[in-house]
């Protein structure tokens, strides 16, 4: 045995970790955001789909009186928003899709409900009404 034999490069190098999972929208933005309501079969508005081009942010803001049945109906259009980020669809763009989307059999999004928030905490502070 030699004093020069050294283990192979991968016991001695430094990890490269990596996070990998679906491509998604930032979740957090200080700027404002365009948001449209989402409703429940009947018609009650049970959360926001927001947007902001500026910091590639989109996500799901639930109302303060939405119950957790009811919180669980945004599934599917939060996967709507993943898959337009894995399109490298912008944000505000992938609103514009979710307002001509076909309506599930328990919710939807509400027809002519786009609008423009200050800013995130603001659009927050209107879902806990």
């Amino acid at each position: 045995m030699t004093t020069d034999h050294r283990p192979p490069g991968y016991l001695t190098e430094d990890l490269q970790l990596q996070i990998s999972g679906p491509a998604r929208y930032t979740s957090s933005t200080d700027k404002p955001v365009e948001h449209i309501m989402l409703a429940d079969g009947s018609g009650t508005v049970i959360g926001y789909l927001y947007a902001n081009d500026d910091d590639d942010a989109a996500g799901w803001v639930p109302r303060a009186t939405a119950t957790p049945a009811q919180q669980n109906l945004a599934t599917p259009w939060v996967m709507w928003l993943r898959e337009a980020k894995a399109r490298g669809i912008r944000p505000s763009a992938a609103l514009d899709e979710l307002l001509g989307a076909e309506p599930s059999n328990h919710s939807r999004v509400v027809a002519d409900s786009r609008h423009t928030a200050a800013s995130l905490q603001a659009l927050r502070q209107l879902a806990a009404i």
